[in-house]
């Protein structure tokens, strides 16, 4: 039944390159009020936009932004690799900052990122914006805190809290669509994607292995669909998951993923980031935050 679902999700699919020359693609977010896709080419320094008519420069330099995501009052949300901080830009294009420091110490570069509905947001820093002078020139660096941490952050009380340490290289995250469980991958020497239970009081627990992956089968950047179905990067495609961790289609794209994101008028566009490309394919399902 799965499997039959993906098909009819899938069906008559027709995968477009939206654009390419970039060095490495990350970070691609749909931003409703302006019905307009940005996403990051970091190593280029800069954010690019496609407005379902053209691409554009969105933002250079942009301080090697990596995952972005939005609030709920739709401001985009960024992970900037060669600050080591992470941003709110608002509808006037005014940038604000979320966090940068962690016990008085710099954050290593944070690399994805989530919003809940209460307006916490979560996100993964992984220190592959300053340990890997060949992708990001000039930005190699120490590790201050002395981890790779996965943080919590209430825009209430300000208060930035590490709620997973024992993770080598925690990388994409998201929240399940009734915000239940939230997700995490690790892309370091063990690969992997893990799924915490999140209750009212947004505290974590009982961690499972949702997702065994491989070498060739990096999971990445992912997002979540109205039934909960879990679409992620894998390798050179995009493979989707059902609730219970069954992978029940995969979508091959030419060049090695890095993330995905819903998106158009009606939230069933996937835009997806690839090695030097942006690709964009039309699915019979809409994203999560289009429930």
């Amino acid at each position: 039944m799965n499997k039959q679902k993906f098909e009819e999700y899938t069906k008559n699919i027709n995968l477009k390159q939206i654009h390419t020359g970039s060095i490495w693609t990350e970070g691609p977010c749909y931003l409703k009020r302006l019905n307009k896709l940005v996403w990051s080419d970091i190593p280029n320094n800069r954010m690019l936009s496609f407005n379902f008519n053209k691409v554009e420069i969105f933002r250079s330099p942009s301080n090697f932004s990596n995952g972005n995501t939005t609030d709920n009052q739709g401001n985009l949300v960024t992970c900037e690799h060669g600050a080591r901080r992470v941003t709110t830009t608002d509808q006037n294009n005014v940038i604000t900052l979320i966090a940068d420091e962690y016990n008085d110490k710099r954050l290593n570069s944070p690399n994805d990122i989530c919003v809940h509905s209460n307006g916490t947001v979560f996100f993964t820093d992984p220190p592959y914006g300053i340990i890997n002078p060949k992708r990001i020139e000039g930005f190699p660096g120490k590790m201050r805190y002395g981890g790779c941490n996965v943080f919590k952050y209430d825009p209430k009380t300000k208060l930035l809290e590490a709620i997973v340490t024992d993770m080598e290289r925690p990388n994409g995250i998201a929240l399940s669509l009734n915000e239940s469980y939230l997700f995490i991958s690790n892309t370091g020497e063990t690969k992997y994607m893990r799924r915490y239970e999140i209750d009212k009081n947004l505290k974590i627990s009982k961690p499972i292995k949702f997702i065994k992956s491989d070498p060739e089968h990096v999971l990445d950047g992912f997002r979540f669909d109205v039934e909960n179905n879990l679409w992620t990067s894998c390798g050179k495609g995009v493979a989707c998951y059902s609730p219970s961790g069954e992978q029940i289609g995969y979508i091959k794209i030419p060049e090695l993923v890095s993330n995905v994101d819903f998106g158009g008028t009606g939230g069933n566009t996937l835009f997806i980031t690839a090695s030097t490309s942006l690709y964009m394919v039309n699915l019979n399902i809409k994203g999560a935050k289009y429930r």
